[in-house]
Parts: C-alpha cells; structure tokens; sequence
C-alpha cells in the first residue's frame, strides 16, 4: 500500500496563502490546558468535534490546570461528552468548528490551522460515495461574510503509527503526558499497525493527515482545488 499526506499545495508568498485560505478558525470552547511544573502550560492541537454538553460555561475561553487537578476533573468531563478519559487531550477544541471569512471562499478546500481541512459540499459526497473509511465530517459553523457557502471539517478516525515510534519513544514528560513528534518529513507507515482505514493520523498527531492511494484516486478523478496528496514513501 501506498500512503500519502494530505496537505494544501506550497505556496510561493504568504498573499497567495490568504488568497487561497480566506478563512479564520475560531474556538470558543475548549478542554482546559495543563500547567505542569515540569513542562509550564501547554495545550494540544486535539479537536473534539461533538455536541457541546449543557451547561458548557467551563469550557469557555482559555484555561489551565495544575496536572493533577486536570485528571480529576477529565473524569468527569468524559461522563459529559459522553467518551472515554484517556481520549481527552489539554487544550482539546470542543464543538463544531466554527470560522469567519475574509474574502469569499473559491477553492475546493481550505486550510484555516494545520491539520484542520475543510471542504465543499461535493468534495465531502464524492468520499461519501467511494466509501472511504476513517472519516466523517462536521459542519462549519460559518459567519455571514461567508455566504451561502457550506464547509465541512475532515474528521479523522483512523489510525497508524510511524515505523519506530512508540508510546514510550514520543512521550517527553512523564508527569503530565506531554508527547513530542518526530519529523513531519518522516513519515513512513508501519502497515503492521495500521487499522486499515483510507484516512488515518499518525502516533496520535492531529496535524498530520495521511491518506491511502484509493484517496488520491478520488481526487485525481474529481479535480479538486487547494489540495494536494504528497508521496510520504
């Protein structure tokens, strides 16, 4: 199997990066971050694309919590959201994505933050119908500068690691769970550990996108603008 990232084309000067992207993210509710005496404050680039529970007042803004304060309380944020602790993540985006337009949006896709791709209505029907697995898809909440535009988060279920990496190898603290990343260049799947699915992260990293040949396949078929598939082998 051939694997290969999902990514926006490189831009030549960062106008043609706002020219194609016209888009700003925007998260107004979101996981409490660690402040850990090891590592200070961090946060994840998680997103957790579910209903927000009611009431929601203290997922509001920006937020940190001493280590084990945070673990007590992720319990029962779990019970809340209706998922399990341990995939909870500090600094988690919480609810549907939400953006606001800075211009009108032309291309296909967008990439308002790494690894956040989002995507008109028929870029997201031409996956649904080659049923490609490891996806599903949230809808932006868009702002009135958008239009009637609809855009839809790819939501990334599948699974894999890199070829070496571990648990352990990307764990950098072992009092607040902070892990680190190898190169975003090394990017070589271990098919022994992949789940199987058309769409997959690897080694828990949100922001990198791979996907499968069957993919790539789609978009060559439908011409899709501002995205590109990259080789990774």
């Amino acid at each position: 199997m051939r694997f290969f990232k999902l990514t926006h084309p490189r831009y030549d000067t960062d106008q043609e990066d706002d020219s194609k992207n016209p888009i700003v993210t925007r998260a107004s509710h979101r996981i409490p971050g660690i402040n850990c005496e090891t590592c200070g404050t961090w946060s994840s680039s998680d997103r957790l694309r579910l209903p927000l529970p009611s009431p929601a007042d203290d997922f509001l803004g920006v937020r940190f919590l001493a280590v084990q304060d945070w673990l007590q309380a992720r319990v029962e944020w779990a019970r809340r959201l209706q998922m399990k602790p341990d995939d909870i993540a500090p600094g988690a985006k919480l609810g549907p994505p939400a953006g606001q337009c800075t211009a009108p949006v032309r291309e296909d896709a967008v990439h308002p933050m790494p690894g956040e791709i989002w995507i008109v209505s028929r870029f997201r029907d031409a996956i649904v119908a080659a049923e490609l697995s490891g996806v599903s898809f949230a809808q932006v909440q868009l702002s009135p500068e958008c239009g009637a535009i609809e855009l839809w988060e790819v939501v990334v279920h599948g699974r894999a690691w890199r070829k070496g990496s571990t648990d352990e190898s990307i764990l950098l603290c072992k009092i607040c769970g902070r892990r680190g990343f190898p190169s975003p260049k090394a990017l070589w799947v271990d098919e022994a550990r992949w789940d199987g699915s058309d769409f997959v992260i690897l080694d828990h990293n949100p922001n990198i996108i791979v996907v499968t040949e069957r993919v790539v396949e789609v978009l060559d078929a439908n011409s899709f603008t501002n995205i590109v598939a990259e080789p990774v082998d």
